[in-house]
């Protein structure tokens, strides 16, 4: 474990030190930051006209669902765009400028690698991430109020998705050297699991089961609503370990040469 520690802090630091790094942290602030913005406002107009209308359509619907759930799950559109950035430089890039070679030549297992990226690639996530706690300060200095429960669900079920989305990335960016290739492949899986849930939509009988019960989305948005279930969390830990399997294989496919 400490290898890959070793690893996972080389390629976080690579992160901070590229124009890709700066990037994401720069366009995710801004993003969130409109989102939170826009929810907040929407909410305070319509605070103001249900307490003037007495509209009983609102009623219990509360802070915590109207900005924050939907803040989560419109941010889980945002990670389809960032998470081929963020994973495209993991192997294609060392594989390009062939230091991947170099990497395997060190005391560290294949194992060690894999883990190592993953965990290098969370850590910058979770630090992309930490930040939207601010968000409550914000709400609680000018006086609302919110329900830690679902925030915290919500929270997790985020991180659980971007831990999936970061999985499959890398393990697109072990097959190739090019590093746009890698971004644009990843781009389209998810792209592709997150139609899933509209597929489904569409679909009747086995297939609208089959395609709910694969799709990324439908797991992840129970968790914005404040359900924790076990089925999700385990859906996405299979998810995300499944990928880093397949990565693994792919590394090891450099001792069948020759």
């Amino acid at each position: 474990m400490k290898n890959s520690f070793a690893v996972a802090k080389k390629d976080l630091f690579s992160l901070f030190h590229s124009w890709i790094g700066v990037l994401i942290f720069t366009f995710f602030f801004v993003i969130a930051g409109v989102f939170f913005s826009l929810l907040i406002s929407s909410y305070s107009k319509l605070s103001i006209e249900a307490s003037r209308q007495a509209y009983s359509a609102v009623e219990g619907l509360g802070l915590t669902r109207f900005v924050f759930s939907s803040l989560f799950l419109n941010l889980s559109i945002v990670l389809i765009f960032l998470v081929p950035l963020m994973t495209m430089r993991s192997f294609s890039e060392e594989r390009k400028q062939e230091t991947l070679e170099l990497l395997f030549t060190y005391p560290l297992s294949d194992f060690d690698i894999v883990w190592g990226k993953f965990l290098g690639l969370i850590w910058f996530f979770e630090l992309l991430t930490l930040p939207l706690l601010a968000y409550l300060g914000i709400v609680r200095g000018f006086g609302g109020s919110f329900d830690w429960g679902p925030i915290l669900c919500a929270y997790l079920g985020f991180w659980l998705l971007g831990n999936a989305y970061l999985s499959l990335g890398l393990f697109i960016s072990s097959l190739t050297e090019n590093q746009v290739a890698s971004a644009m492949a990843t781009f389209s899986m998810l792209i592709i699991f997150w139609v899933l849930e509209w597929v489904a939509g569409v679909s009747q009988g086995i297939w609208a089961d089959f395609f709910t019960a694969l799709s990324p989305l439908h797991h992840y948005r129970e968790f914005t609503l404040g359900i924790l279930d076990l089925g999700h969390i385990a859906y996405f830990c299979f998810f995300h370990f499944y990928f880093l399997f397949l990565t693994l294989r792919s590394i090891e496919t450099r001792n069948w040469k020759g």
